[in-house]
């Protein structure tokens, strides 16, 4: 057996959350005897992937953040590079502002990768000018959609990865749903539900104005948000004024996301904007209903008949609405015909009929086994 080939990937904080699920899910399921991930990052924050990063054998290295100390970051980042010889440098990134490190990777003998996970981003100027510096610096250009792609490397070619994940740690399991029910004591409730972390591109604080809407409509209903962040606080309390604070559950990070895909009745997704969010595939493989905003990429839609798109220009009264009526279609008679049940009549506190959609999206390419096989070729004809 040859070297094992070094593989760094630069990230703001391995705190689980899109992108950095996406790096974790192949790391958990590489082939460590031939590959090495070791992680660069801005910040460590409690509840991170660094405990299991080293249980899985990878390094953390914590670089001063580039916006404060940008020489220092660019220096030392090289000289990590060089002193640990990393084969592969891959920065995970939502705009271009990140060049000045690709280059330093560049500058230091590793071959860089740059991996767009975002449509867009509120630093739409400088993006556009760090994009100069970007591309010549980058080697290899992959993105998680088709407009993420365009975003970041304009008019250049690039290649799109899916976003994957396990299909059998998401699958719905009745067991799982009564795991998060009996935690919270949520016995009758209906559990309308969201997992992003506290940013402003997720919209918490329309998500909290729909939820005071369901609340009213639905005197049985209760919210549960997944996630932390710096804006945290700031939804937290906008949950007390609107009047729902005893209705509205947050639990921080959770390593267990795929329990609460099986408990959630329904998934609101409010964001203003995304790349291809990996949450809404997870949820998929749990045939959890979703209601999401047009804003996000209808390429997330692997399935059929479970995700509705709405408008983020609609009132919260209308979204709350549209959650209800997905609630009461999941819970229909299982009958050719098919009766809704009225929020006035239903009584019932057990999980959706919910058809396995496994197939559905290992033919949309979301299978983390055949992403990790793609992703270890990838890597040996890169350095080869």
């Amino acid at each position: 057996m040859g070297r094992k080939i070094k593989v760094l990937h630069i990230v703001g904080a391995m705190y689980p959350g899109g992108m950095e699920n996406f790096i974790m899910n192949i790391y958990e399921n590489i082939d460590r005897e031939r590959f090495s991930f070791d992680f660069a990052v801005h910040d460590i924050k409690e509840n991170g992937y660094e405990p299991r990063i080293k249980e899985l054998g990878g390094k953390v290295f914590l670089l001063p953040r580039m916006t404060k100390h940008p020489i220092k970051n660019m220096t030392e980042l090289g000289r990590h590079i060089k002193e640990e010889g990393y084969d592969v440098v891959v920065r995970h990134t939502a705009n271009a502002l990140v060049a000045p490190q690709l280059l330093a990777a560049k500058k230091a003998g590793a071959i860089t990768i740059c991996h767009s996970h975002n449509e867009t981003d509120p630093k739409k100027i400088a993006h556009v000018l760090g994009r100069l510096l970007l591309l010549p610096n980058t080697d290899v250009r992959l993105a998680c959609s088709e407009n993420a792609g365009k975003w970041m490397y304009g008019d250049k070619s690039f290649e799109v990865i899916n976003n994957a994940i396990d299909l059998n740690k998401f699958e719905y399991k009745a067991e799982k749903r009564q795991k998060v029910i009996d935690e919270f004591h949520l016995e009758g409730k209906h559990i309308y539900g969201h997992i992003a972390n506290f940013i402003a591109s997720k919209n918490h604080l329309f998500l909290m104005e729909i939820f005071k809407e369901i609340a009213r409509l639905d005197e049985k209903a209760v919210f549960i948000c997944l996630g932390e962040g710096d804006l945290k606080p700031e939804v937290m309390q906008k949950a007390k004024d609107l009047g729902i604070g005893d209705k509205v559950i947050f639990t921080g990070i959770r390593h267990d996301a795929e329990n609460f895909m099986s408990a959630f009745d329904v998934m609101v997704f409010p964001s203003f904007f995304e790349g291809l969010p990996l949450t809404l595939i997870e949820a998929q493989v749990s045939s959890l209903p979703i209601l999401m905003s047009d804003t996000i990429t209808p390429n997330v839609i692997v399935t059929k008949g479970l995700v509705e798109s709405k408008s983020i220009q609609d009132s919260a009264e209308s979204w709350a609405e549209a959650a209800i009526q997905l609630r009461n279609d999941a819970n229909k008679e299982d009958t050719a015909e098919g009766t809704a049940k009225s929020i006035e009549n239903a009584t019932d506190t057990k999980s959706p009929h919910r058809i396995c959609q496994r197939e559905n999206i290992r033919e949309h390419g979301y299978d983390l086994e055949q992403l990790v096989r793609w992703y270890e070729e990838f890597l040996t004809k890169l350095v080869d």
